[in-house]
């Protein structure tokens, strides 16, 4: 880095060096940073261009899930909720053991044995914590801590297919309503569960409402069954 003295004075660029203004001073330096057209070509750059792919198509897909969550993540607030959930679904492409690198895919990682643990541990709610559990094979959920003043939740079964061809993503509801307080709720057997598809995400999604009938804003769940 060098400074400039004298009566001459600019900023920008000029064959390769940088000029830029600080404390008053005009100070030049090499310019630097990536060359986007070495990036696009270069062979030393192609695992740069594969994790970008990657987690490009994490991103969209993200996208895609948290409007299918809506509007329950809306109430969460998390200006960082993208990017939380862009990389627990690069961390699931990761499991995608058939495809090479760069062609990985979240639908893939889905069926590897860990991912049910990738997406159990992930937290939705980070301004309330976990309140629930849901065991979709024995049909249950679990209320583990009840907010203050609440008398009633709303819950929504959704399930989700991740079929990345469908835009937006497709889903399908069961709804009722549970009496609390209550540590567990059992699911009827008659539910409609029938178009159910085993590769299918599984969401409990519990809205929480006091006495008078009011939202309790903040207190909403999303967990995976």
């Amino acid at each position: 880095m060098a400074e400039l003295i004298g009566i001459l004075k600019f900023k920008g660029k000029l064959n390769g060096l940088s000029f830029y203004k600080m404390n008053g001073k005009i100070i030049m330096r090499k310019s630097g940073g990536f060359d986007g057209e070495k990036i696009l070509k270069d062979e030393k750059y192609v695992n740069v261009r594969k994790n970008a792919s990657e987690f490009g198509r994490c991103s969209k897909f993200g996208g895609k899930l948290r409007r299918a969550l809506q509007p329950f993540v809306k109430d969460f607030r998390d200006p960082i909720l993208h990017g939380r959930v862009a990389k627990m679904l690069h961390d699931l492409m990761k499991l995608d053991s058939v495809s090479c690198k760069g062609e990985r895919t979240v639908q893939l990682g889905l069926q590897h044995g860990e991912s049910g643990k990738i997406l159990d541990d992930f937290v939705w709610n980070t301004g309330d914590g976990k309140r629930c559990r849901y065991d979709y094979e024995k049909r249950t959920l679990f209320f583990d801590r009840l907010p203050a003043r609440s008398t009633k939740a709303v819950v929504t079964l959704r399930f989700i297919n991740p079929d990345e061809g469908h835009d937006p993503l497709e889903f399908v509801d069961v709804v009722f309503e549970v009496s609390l307080p209550c540590s567990e709720f059992i699911i009827s057997e008659d539910e409609g569960f029938e178009s159910v598809q085993a590769h299918y995400l599984k969401f409990a999604l519990i809205r929480f409402y006091d006495a008078d009938g009011f939202l309790l804003r903040g207190k909403t769940a999303v967990v995976v069954g």
